[in-house]
């Protein structure tokens, strides 16, 4: 006989944190949705993301592409 389990029986999980590699923004929104601004190339895959926070670029592996420091130049979108 299998033994079932309520749902009293398991204790909630604190929600995750998600930091940023570089600056340690919580990149962490929802249980469905993260703060990372993707990355897409002219086919509109996603190639990586950046963090909203300190404007770092990574790829899909969270491998650091660019850091971009607070001198750099950007555009606007």
């Amino acid at each position: 006989m299998e033994a079932k389990q309520s749902s009293s029986d398991i204790k909630k999980k604190s929600r995750a944190k998600d930091p940023c590699p570089v600056c340690d923004y919580d990149l962490y929104f929802n249980e469905k949705v993260t703060q990372r601004v993707g990355l897409l190339n002219i086919d509109r895959d996603v190639i990586g993301w950046i963090c909203p926070e300190c404007d770092s670029e990574f790829d899909l592996d969270d491998n650091i592409v660019y850091i971009y420091g607070e001198n750099s130049i950007q555009g606007k979108a």
